[in-house]
């Protein structure tokens, strides 16, 4: 190939041959704090999809070990991320770009709502800074049982109790996520956080049905 040879951004998007590849080029190329938001977004919905296609090696995973998934999915997508860094605690996933961009996410397993409560607090009181370029993050819920929308919808009920001083509304891209806004204690502006539900549950029944019945032939 001619090494003088030069590619348009048009260019790069059609060469793109997977999500990955997509985002990995509109990330190199993001002009605005909210596209490296959006961008960031749209990469953790893939790694959803993809979770979603093998969930039978993930259910059993720890909080940590989905998490180091995650973010190692989003280094492969060129981000600069990471897991447990210390800012203002050990943040689950950081993800800095460039202009001082700093997006944070804060990852629970799906077991109580006062746990995915004990999350947002976390994410918007002790780790993030609020500040310009700093001023978004996520709640992850690993959903390790069914019905996610169920979930989702018992959850947004339960946090509209417990912070009825935040904003809450639907998500434009994901009919399973919501996203939540509110004053930052910190900066004193707007503070953006998206709830993102990453479904891992796994229960093959009729599998399941298929050894207990082999298991009783085996017994008579």
């Amino acid at each position: 190939m001619d090494t003088e040879t030069r590619f348009s951004y048009r260019d790069l998007m059609l060469l793109a041959s997977s999500p990955s590849d997509e985002i990995r080029f509109r990330w190199l190329f993001a002009t605005s704090h909210l596209d490296r938001r959006q961008i960031i977004e749209d990469a953790v919905d893939s790694i959803s999809a993809e979770f979603a296609e093998t969930p039978q090696h993930r259910k059993d995973r720890s909080e940590d070990g989905l998490t180091i998934d995650v973010v190692t999915s989003l280094k492969h997508m060129g981000f600069q991320a990471t897991h447990d860094e210390d800012i203002g605690g050990h943040c689950d996933i950081v993800v800095r770009g460039k202009g001082n961009f700093l997006w944070l996410a804060e990852a629970k397993i799906h077991k109580a709502y006062d746990w995915l409560a004990k999350g947002y607090q976390q994410i918007t009181t002790r780790y993030s800074t609020g500040m310009p370029g700093q001023d978004a993050g996520a709640l992850v819920i690993y959903c390790k049982a069914e019905n996610v929308k169920g979930i989702m919808d018992k959850w947004r009920e339960h946090f509209a109790g417990v912070f009825p001083d935040a904003k809450v509304a639907d998500c434009a891209t994901s009919p399973l996520s919501f996203v939540s806004t509110s004053t930052h204690p910190r900066s004193g502006l707007p503070f953006r956080i998206r709830h993102i539900p990453i479904s891992v549950w796994h229960e093959p029944k009729e599998g399941e049905s298929r050894k207990k019945k082999a298991a009783t032939i085996e017994d008579t």
